[in-house]
């Protein structure tokens, strides 16, 4: 488990790594692949979906309540990820109830297979790029899923296929893309993206790669600070929603 540079949470935790998405931005893939053969990456198919055991049990050696991005070198819900791997990181949310887990994909969301509903300490969010519509069926069924917390990412936002309607999301994030060749942002997707989410009431955190573009007649008590993840969890949780 690492420390992470990304703003909305403090751990990266990778007990599954891999994904067949073949989203060309896709750092973890790259990063998988300068690690081929090593660190428990298959050195002729370093990206397809794995589980490492020996990984699973970290988040419980850290004794302070953390936010933790699971899974942020694969797709948790990837067609090839099995249910039992994900049922033994489900066990170590219920084992460290103090910890926050934030788990991101782009596919379609599948309700736990041996238990009724998903951990409560889980946030379970899907990532909308903009470049087409695959989002329908993930966003679907992200809104019935038995969550706790429900978020997604607009990040990189690169087109502006883009959904209409983001009932029974409690949380977005914005964020342009990095790295070498980054592309930018077309301020008029940035401004349809905020104007969606504003419009639905949703706490937004806005990655600060792109808080320059967000326009500057927006509430500046809605544009959510870094500490919100935390608070917002502990509301949740304690309201019993």
């Amino acid at each position: 488990m690492n420390i992470t540079k990304i703003e909305w949470t403090d751990y990266s935790w990778n007990p599954i790594t891999g994904c067949n998405n073949g989203c060309p931005y896709c750092y973890a893939k790259k990063m998988a692949l300068r690690l081929k053969g090593r660190s428990g990456y298959d050195k002729e198919n370093p990206f397809k979906p794995t589980f490492h055991s020996e990984r699973l049990n970290q988040p419980l050696q850290r004794t302070k309540p953390s936010m933790i991005f699971t899974c942020s070198m694969g797709d948790f819900f990837d067609f090839e990820v099995k249910s039992a791997w994900r049922e033994d990181v489900y066990s170590v949310m219920d084992k460290s109830k103090w910890h926050a887990y934030q788990i991101l994909t782009k596919r379609p969301i599948i309700e736990p297979k041996f238990r009724a509903v998903f951990p409560k300490n889980l946030w379970l969010g899907i990532s909308i790029d903009g470049t087409s519509e695959y989002w329908k069926e993930p966003l679907e069924t992200l809104k019935n899923s038995s969550a706790t917390i429900k978020f997604v990412s607009f990040e990189p936002i690169l087109g502006e296929d883009i959904p209409e309607d983001l009932s029974k999301i409690d949380w977005a994030i914005i964020g342009a893309q990095t790295g070498i060749g980054a592309k930018n942002v077309n301020p008029r997707i940035v401004d349809k993206v905020v104007d969606l989410i504003s419009s639905c009431n949703i706490p937004l955190f806005v990655k600060p790669n792109i808080r320059w573009q967000i326009k500057k007649t927006s509430d500046p008590e809605w544009l959510i600070r870094e500490e919100f993840p935390r608070s917002f969890q502990k509301n949740k949780t304690m309201s019993g929603v």
